[in-house]
């Protein structure tokens, strides 16, 4: 259990700092080092970079050794491919059970309206967390069609996804925007208006896509400078 224990934390610890930029794209992750840096044996510090790969966000290189995955358009716009034909089946899921309360994602939502939205911030710790109280909105919707397999293949793309929603978040205004977008097609569900919260839910995943690509093709623009410079991307 203790050993469980520290393997959850070092692999949510690598996580946040591989979504922030902290540990860059393409970066070699020293085993060495980071059980030194995190205070852990090998054996849970393995256990966490295999648990990272299954979100993809590292990939082990035969004689080469673990490394953090590439950010590249292609791997972000495939991703996001996935994650609009998920979340567009999952209301189809909610229309066909006439579900229009969904208790987790209201809660979700009110969470996300009680945080202050970050505005020029250049704290990754802070927006991060932002960014997951918003990310929640999303799983839980998915999870609310009682589909374990969906939310399983859901979560399975959910973490990858996440490095480049940090990159939307890092932009003014986008999180008030995604706050408006999100409470929209909650609304729309509670009404019933199911092909009108899918709507929604392309629309705010297109604009997404759009600002994300920006930001990779002009890195220099980018207003979180001090940490956001850090992102190493491929446009291919």
């Amino acid at each position: 259990m203790i050993v469980l224990n520290v393997t959850t934390s070092a692999h949510q610890f690598l996580r946040d700092k591989i979504i922030t930029g902290e540990l860059t794209s393409g970066e070699k992750l020293n085993e060495a080092t980071l059980s030194m840096k995190l205070g852990i044996s090998r054996p849970p510090l393995r256990e966490s970079l295999r648990l990272l790969e299954k979100d993809h966000i590292v990939v082990n290189i035969p004689r080469k050794g673990t490394h953090v995955t590439e950010l590249s358009i292609r791997d972000f716009i495939e991703g996001t491919q996935i994650r609009e034909m998920l979340e567009c089946y999952a209301v189809d899921l909610l229309k066909a059970s006439n579900i229009r309360n969904m208790p987790k994602v209201t809660l979700a939502l009110n969470k996300a309206l009680n945080l202050p939205i970050p505005f020029n911030s250049v704290d990754p710790e802070q927006l991060l967390n932002t960014m997951k109280v918003f990310l929640g909105f999303h799983f839980c919707m998915v999870e609310s069609t009682g589909n374990s397999r969906l939310t399983q293949v859901y979560q399975s793309i959910m973490w990858n996804l996440a490095r480049y929603q940090f990159i939307y978040f890092c932009v003014n205004g986008t999180a008030q925007r995604s706050l408006d977008e999100h409470k929209r097609a909650l609304e729309f569900i509670r009404d019933g208006s199911y092909e009108e919260a899918k709507e929604q839910l392309r629309e705010h995943i297109n604009y997404t896509v759009e600002v994300v690509k920006h930001r990779i093709l002009h890195p220099a623009i980018s207003r979180a400078g001090s940490f956001q410079s850090k992102f190493q991307t491929k446009g291919g």
